[in-house]
């Protein structure tokens, strides 16, 4: 039965030692498509240079790959295992160079690291070295993640995109929140996280923040961790999407527990000072 949809353009990019992983990041597109494109009015459509390019003359060849693919995608997949890739000219691969692109555009970029075993003897270790250095520079960007296996690639793959696509429109950034949500999907297997709703819908509970937050507060816990307690119904979605536990309480009662490190962002969400209570005695 037809249905209208947004299409958005998925480039897939990697160096050349990971064709499995192209090919798996291709499927995890098409089966989220299957079970969620009707639905959701949306369709990932996978981008590959050597599909969607054709040779042509008058500039370098990154160049050519990028007016004819890279600036028409809305979305980065990329896969990475013991290489960076060539010199395009401009940066040390192609692939750095559409990652770095798709960065400065605030589009969404979602890079995975393969901890598959290496010959050390077969490998080159410039390359490998070039790797290490480009995850240091862009460690804090966008969703970043490591897997064992093509299977695990595939299922951190589709928790991500279900959260990235819960939350993007049809000019699509991803921003701190998700890059959190998506992080603690896959940091316990047995921990869901749920991700906000788009900020229209979020009013409300903004709105609510001021009326609550003498009802809420932060209270030591542990030595390294803290809880909130009170009133906070309001707030229940965005502390999960932030990594909270909703947990039965020493004291009585429950709460949501945080490691401290998670301080300054809990208040922010509750309207309150990033300041503890003393535990109870």
């Amino acid at each position: 039965m037809p249905y209208s949809a947004t299409v958005f353009h998925v480039l897939i990019a990697s160096p050349s030692d990971v064709p499995n992983e192209r090919q798996a990041i291709a499927d995890g597109l098409h089966d989220w498509n299957a079970l969620n494109s009707q639905e959701k009015g949306y369709v990932l459509l996978p981008v590959k240079w050597e599909s969607h390019s054709a040779p042509a003359m008058g500039d370098r060849p990154q160049a050519i790959i990028n007016d004819q693919v890279v600036r028409n995608c809305d979305m980065l997949i990329g896969a990475f295992w013991t290489r960076l890739g060539s010199p395009t000219g401009l940066e040390e691969s192609g692939t750095v160079e559409e990652i770095r692109w798709f960065l400065k555009q605030n589009k969404p970029v979602m890079l995975y690291y393969s901890k598959q075993p290496v010959d050390l003897d077969v490998i080159d270790t410039q390359q490998l070295e070039k790797l290490k250095d480009f995850k240091k520079s862009i460690r804090d960007k966008g969703i970043q993640d490591q897997y064992s296996s093509i299977d695990d690639l595939k299922q951190k793959l589709s928790r991500h995109l279900t959260i990235v696509m819960r939350d993007l429109s049809v000019n699509p950034v991803v921003d701190a929140r998700i890059v959190r949500a998506a992080k603690e999907s896959t940091r316990e297997d047995d921990h869901d996280v749920d991700v906000p709703e788009p900020a229209a819908k979020k009013a409300p509970a903004k709105k609510a923040k001021a009326k609550a937050a003498e009802e809420v507060w932060l209270e030591e816990y542990t030595d390294r961790a803290f809880v909130v307690k009170g009133d906070t119904k309001e707030f229940a979605e965005e502390l999960k999407e932030l990594g909270g536990k909703w947990i039965p309480l020493k004291t009585g009662g429950k709460g949501w527990m945080f490691s401290k490190r998670w301080l300054t962002e809990a208040a922010e969400v509750v309207g309150v000072k990033p300041k503890l209570r003393a535990k109870p005695d």
